[in-house]
């Protein structure tokens, strides 16, 4: 495992170094003297700053840099770097969405819905205005499941938790008559 990890980061490296195509991953490449890297297989070329720059932010995302301060280090404007950051987590997300429906969740699973959301104060949970209901799935020591559901009746929950748990788990919840 650690030697995928050191070669994912070498990759990484010599892409910033601008010793393998960006597009291609050839090694085949040339520094020209504007700051690019042009590739001699693929023939396309990358600024290098831009290249670095590019890297700098997926680094600030994995260690949670906040964008306006990561925006202020690379003097861009906060609205890229949130830009960036968001498509970012759409692409974890659908990652995650995928890995979900590889496999079913098992073992003890506890469930619970959440409201999320409304504009103004008042009244909460159930009755408020304004609120997305989101239902959640949670394995013990283990991945989660969640999902914004319309309805909280047994039978929309009853379809999701059918859907992603398997037969035989035990159903940790909080009074769920269903």
């Amino acid at each position: 495992m650690v030697t995928g990890s050191h070669r994912v980061f070498g990759c990484a490296a010599n892409f910033v170094r601008g010793r393998t195509c960006v597009f291609c991953g050839s090694f085949r490449v040339n520094r020209t003297r504007r700051g690019y890297v042009k590739c001699r297989t693929c023939r396309r070329q990358k600024s290098l700053a831009k290249l670095r720059r590019e890297i700098a932010i997926l680094q600030g995302f994995s260690q949670q840099v906040p964008a306006y301060r990561l925006a202020h280090d690379l003097g861009v404007d906060p609205k890229v770097i949130s830009r960036v950051y968001q498509k970012l987590r759409a692409a974890v997300f659908h990652i995650a969405e995928l890995e979900g429906m590889a496999s079913k969740l098992s073992g003890e699973i506890e469930l619970d819905e959440a409201y999320f959301g409304g504009r103004r104060k008042g009244r909460r949970g159930r009755g408020a205005a304004g609120k997305r209901v989101v239902f959640g799935l949670l394995e013990r020591d283990g991945r989660v499941y969640t999902k914004v559901v319309e309805h909280v009746s047994a039978d929309t929950l009853m379809a999701h938790i059918q859907t992603t748990t398997r037969k035989g788990s035990v159903y940790d919840t909080d009074a769920f008559r269903g």
